[in-house]
């Protein structure tokens, strides 16, 4: 598990108008199966792409970690998703890539928030958690329906030991039943 390569985003948010960044990434199960994964994050919404329908489920793991889930959250979210291009809007939950708030810092037209001047996301290192990575996305689709009570009731139980790749690891093992074709695609997502 070490060797293979980890999932990482490359993302040039200068702009909130760059939907569309170059999302790199690592891939494990049968990725041709599934397909290509993500196509853009940015601090409101997933991009991603699949050649045929699955079923997806879509966390936030940090290096210390912590596991949000971000799809599925209600009983009503239904996971099947169709084939091509598919967004999960992460807006209507705190995301984990929003804007820095600094207290103290200058006043801009968002109260108490500064204008950052730059990229606020960059690449993410290999495999490496002391890299400064502020925590991964990782999309997991299968050919198996999980409902958000039992996604949650699973992630519950996952052992935090490792850190997050550790856990990432454990991911698709833990969600997806035995025998299911699977695909997981980790987006290493670095703030400055």
């Amino acid at each position: 598990m070490i060797g293979r390569l980890h999932l990482l985003t490359t993302l040039a948010l200068v702009s909130p108008a760059v939907a569309s960044a170059q999302v790199v990434q690592n891939v494990h199960g049968d990725v041709a199966h599934f397909g290509e994964g993500f196509t853009a994050i940015t601090e409101s919404r997933v991009d991603f792409r699949l050649l045929r329908p699955a079923h997806v489920v879509l966390v936030w793991v940090t290096p210390d970690g912590r596991i949000d889930l971000f799809f599925p959250v209600r009983s009503r979210d239904k996971t099947l998703r169709r084939a091509g291009n598919n967004v999960i809007s992460v807006s209507e939950i705190p995301s984990p890539i929003q804007a820095p708030v600094i207290s103290g810092a200058p006043v801009s037209g968002r109260a108490g928030q500064f204008t950052p001047t730059g990229s606020l996301l960059t690449g993410a290192h290999a495999r490496d958690d002391s890299s400064g990575v502020s925590g991964y996305w990782v999309l997991l689709t299968s050919d198996a329906p999980i409902t958000a009570l039992e996604a949650q009731n699973k992630l519950a139980i996952v052992s935090r030991d490792g850190g997050a790749l550790a856990i990432i690891d454990r991911l698709a093992p833990l969600l997806v039943p035995e025998g299911t074709l699977w695909a997981q695609y980790v987006a290493g997502v670095v703030l400055r």
